[in-house]
């Protein structure tokens, strides 16, 4: 079995002054990858530092915290304030495509960077790996399209409302995962402290996944052993 617990956390307000406040989370939480949104250009060097972590990052507000090697990085505009980052990761030999995602909190804007979301260089081609998609969706309202996110991905059901947002009194579940193709979900949380409320409005969400096997096995009909007979020379 191929398992990873992942986190994904939106660090908007955050400061330089909650480095070392984040960094004992995620050392806390022990997460093997963490997705980050809405960060500051000192924050994520200084998050890898603290907790021992690999950072990635290309351009744009968002980043990965990683204990295993990621490539091919690509970061995409979504329009306005929306970004998307992409990577690999290989995990006890299978592929896992990686799209860390933040939305805009408009309406419009949101229901457009969705669209492109889905178009063939992104989520709209075939890919024949397990996809893990995780972030800063915004306000979880129909519309605005958040169908389309519900119609072609699974939603990770753990916990299952998972409000995360605002930290001090959560309503929304803003963060969130999705996967697509062989991988599962086998449990969640968010993770509620008093001493998270200063260091982002969002609160951090945990998920374990299990990445399934995609090989197809042919199931050889049982032989009766009275129809075997000795070869003869």
């Amino acid at each position: 079995m191929s398992i990873l617990r992942v986190m994904t956390y939106a660090m908007n307000g955050s400061s330089v002054f909650d480095v070392e406040s984040a960094a004992q989370l995620i050392k806390t939480q022990r997460p093997e990858l963490v997705f980050l949104q809405h960060l500051p250009d000192y924050l994520l060097e200084s998050l890898a530092k603290e907790t021992g972590m690999t950072a990635y990052a290309t351009q744009g507000t968002n980043g990965f915290l990683s204990r295993h090697r990621l490539s091919a990085l690509q970061s995409i505009c979504l329009g306005g304030e929306g970004h998307c980052l992409r990577a690999d990761l290989d995990l006890s030999g299978k592929r896992l495509h990686l799209f860390n995602i933040q939305l805009a909190a408009d309406p419009t804007q949101r229901s457009q960077q969705i669209a492109k979301l889905f178009t063939e260089g992104l989520l709209g081609a075939s890919l024949p790996c397990a996809v893990l998609i995780a972030g800063d969706f915004s306000f979880p309202l129909w519309g605005s399209g958040q169908w389309l996110l519900r119609r072609r991905l699974k939603m990770v059901r753990h916990p299952i409302w998972g409000a995360n947002y605002p930290a001090a009194f959560p309503l929304w579940p803003r963060d969130r995962f999705y996967l697509r193709g062989p991988i599962r979900s086998l449990a969640g949380q968010v993770v509620k402290s008093p001493d998270l409320h200063g260091i982002s409005s969002h609160l951090p969400v945990i998920a374990t996944l299990e990445l399934t096997d995609t090989r197809v096995y042919l199931k050889v009909p049982e032989v009766s052993d009275r129809r075997m007979r000795p070869a003869t020379g």
